[in-house]
């Protein structure tokens, strides 16, 4: 409301006019904004010849992710106050959104004078700036040290099918189980957490653009999936597990019911 002082009240249809001009061109801006998309540091030329940081193996992939740096738990303390914590969307949200709020995004060319540089969730709490891969190692990081297990939440990079867009990073995560994969833009606070504007809620939110990337490789603390077959796979044996968890319950369950059956069939006959 305070951005509403000094605004008089339009008078006739001349003011009502021009609110109506000032709307529209209000919501175009945004439109173009959310369009155009979060901040990605391939999206500008190299400064110079120099590449920057840039993982060569595994281990150097799951370095970046530091869920047990003392800044990123002091960091998660800031957030949600003392542990233990419960996991919960909430919490979730919560820690998505500081790192939004928090983290202005500087690309490496400008920061660095490199193509590109990645830096560690330490490094990035320490600048307060970074770019698509920045923001999402360090949400990753502080969603590990929250309680969520590797296997729910990784670092995705991904490049967008028939477009000369660049690769970009964001996270994938499934913490509660459901069996559906989401992909979250770091930059972008959670669904239904900004504010209520109208028309904020006109426009996509950023996650929905993140569909059109084909995933190239996840990573964490643990894990490291380079490929996108090796990916698939992990994902076929996750659901093959899944499964196999849904068919022992209910052998058991039946293994169950016709014990129940036979105990009842033999105090009938008796």
């Amino acid at each position: 409301m305070s951005s509403m002082k000094g605004i008089g009240k339009p008078k006739g249809s001349r003011g009502t006019v021009k609110g109506l001009w000032r709307f529209f061109a209000c919501a175009c801006v945004l439109a173009l904004l959310v369009v155009s998309g979060p901040g990605c540091a391939s999206t500008v030329e190299p400064a110079s010849a120099d590449s920057g940081s840039v993982c060569t193996t595994e281990s150097e992939f799951r370095s970046y992710v530091q869920p047990e740096s003392r800044s990123v738990k002091q960091a998660l303390q800031n957030i949600l106050g003392e542990p233990p914590y419960e996991i919960s969307q909430g919490g979730f949200d919560a820690i998505r959104n500081w790192v939004a709020d928090r983290i202005d995004y500087v690309s490496d060319s400008k920061k660095w004078g490199v193509y590109d540089r990645w830096q560690t969730a330490e490094e990035t709490l320490s600048l307060g700036t970074g770019d698509c891969e920045d923001f999402a190692i360090l949400l990753c990081s502080l969603l590990r040290a929250y309680g969520i297990d590797a296997e729910h939440v990784y670092v995705a990079l991904g490049v967008w099918d028939d477009s000369e867009e660049p690769e970009h990073a964001f996270l994938i995560e499934d913490w509660d189980c459901d069996g559906e994969w989401r992909r979250i833009e770091p930059q972008a606070r959670a669904p239904g957490s900004s504010s209520g504007s109208l028309i904020s809620s006109l426009v996509p939110h950023p996650d929905s653009r993140l569909d059109k990337y084909e995933i190239t490789a996840v990573f964490n603390d643990v894990y490291y999936y380079g490929e996108p077959a090796s990916w698939n796979e992990r994902q076929a044996d996750a659901l093959d597990m899944t499964v196999t968890k849904v068919l022992s319950v209910v052998s058991y369950l039946a293994r169950g019911l016709w014990q129940a059956l036979v105990y009842v069939l033999r105090l009938l006959l008796n």
